[in-house]
């Protein structure tokens, strides 16, 4: 239906994933050593670095915290290699030089409407009755757009 279109994961997912696991794995260890909190913060921006690079990137960060004996990190690390460097394509979470749709704001916004649209949850004929009413007046609304009016 939709050619040559890639889906991407949500970088504000993709971080909220890594605060939870962080906290669960080496909250105090993150929040009590700057060094620390600088590599972690260095795995958060990991959408928006050459893919080239992640692996190497990664290695490094691992290695520094064997030599300093950051066991904590270094469990959240496996987390993130078993989660982000393999169960995941990379294509899907990085931003690297493709920063055209950054966020899905539309796709949120219309999913806060359709909440406020329904107070209950709607019956199948309901919810087809004004889904049909939506999308009606979004054609309008463009046909007018489109035509000046």
């Amino acid at each position: 239906l939709f050619h040559n279109i890639t889906i991407k994961y949500c970088v504000w997912h993709y971080k909220r994933s890594l605060e939870v696991q962080k906290n669960k794995l080496c909250y105090n260890e993150v929040e009590n050593n700057h060094k620390i909190y600088l590599l972690n913060k260095a795995l958060t921006n990991f959408p928006f670095i050459n893919p080239e690079y992640i692996f190497d990137i990664y290695n490094h960060i691992k290695i520094i915290c064997q030599i300093y004996n950051y066991f904590n990190f270094l469990n959240f690390l496996e987390y993130f290699n078993k989660t982000y460097l393999y169960k995941y394509d990379i294509q899907y979470w990085k931003y690297y030089n493709d920063i055209n749709h950054i966020t899905n704001n539309a796709s949120e916004s219309f999913n806060n409407y359709l909440k406020k649209l329904f107070y209950k949850k709607p019956s199948l004929y309901e919810l087809i009755y004004h889904l049909k009413r939506e999308e009606s007046l979004s054609y309008n609304n463009y046909k007018r757009k489109i035509e000046g009016v």
